[in-house]
């Protein structure tokens, strides 16, 4: 969605509220979405199961078959638009599969069923282990700062690929260790030699940079939201989220 997201203007349509929408004749297309957005997004899943005790496999396999269940028709029917952000109806969703589901489901043989959407859960294990310990950090929490990191994850990667394809990802690897750091130092005593620009102009290029970081957080933010007017209220989330991290 390169479309920047403005005060005012139209919502444009999201894979989110593509979902919510899904009419007659639209339920392959808000499949599409939804499986999207479940390969985004998966790692929020796993993550709050670990958080809840369980091992790498048994995260993994809960995983799974959540997202296979959530991408069958009947899972799509299940969101409404009083649950306006997929952050929301993600989490609730799965609390109801593992109170409703999980139990059965492990009546089932580990990995017979087939992967309904492509995940890279080869790295979980490594990313959850990586990631700080800290007791006081509930499972809801937890879903919400990986959602968060998720979220700036993909704006950060989408900013260095802009950067990148029109030249300029000399200015963007010297300038991203600044990106979510305030205070003066840093990048600006460091790298006008080596980018051959003086500080203010270094000082300046950071503005920019971060500005850009805004934009795309705001379409990332946009996309799992189903009305324009949420967006705020959930980067406002986002960015307390981020501050456990």
């Amino acid at each position: 969605m390169d479309k920047e997201i403005k005060g005012g203007a139209a919502f444009p349509t999201t894979q989110w509220s593509l979902v919510l929408n899904a009419g007659a004749g639209a339920e392959e297309k808000a499949r599409s979405a939804l499986e999207s957005l479940c390969r985004q997004y998966w790692y929020p899943i796993y993550n709050f199961s670990r958080r809840q005790g369980r091992t790498h496999h048994e995260a993994e396999d809960l995983t799974q078959q959540f997202l296979a269940r959530l991408l069958e028709t009947k899972g799509i029917g299940t969101a409404r638009r009083d649950r306006g952000r997929f952050r929301t109806f993600l989490l609730s969703a799965l609390r109801n599969f593992i109170t409703d589901e999980w139990r059965r489901a492990q009546t089932a043989k580990r990995g017979g069923g087939q992967a309904a959407v492509s995940i890279e859960l080869s790295r979980a294990e490594q990313r959850f282990a990586e990631e700080p310990a800290d007791q006081a950090l509930t499972p809801d929490l937890a879903f919400d700062r990986a959602w968060a990191l998720e979220i700036l994850d993909r704006a950060v990667a989408r900013l260095r690929e802009e950067y990148e394809s029109s030249g300029r990802g000399t200015l963007f690897a010297a300038l991203a260790p600044r990106l979510l750091k305030t205070g003066g130092a840093g990048v600006a005593e460091e790298s006008p030699d080596h980018l051959k620009m003086n500080a203010h102009a270094v000082s300046m290029a950071l503005n920019r940079l971060r500005h850009r970081l805004g934009l795309r957080l705001r379409e990332e933010v946009a996309a799992t939201v189903a009305d324009g007017a949420e967006i705020d209220a959930e980067l406002r989330l986002l960015i307390a989220a981020l501050g456990s991290a």
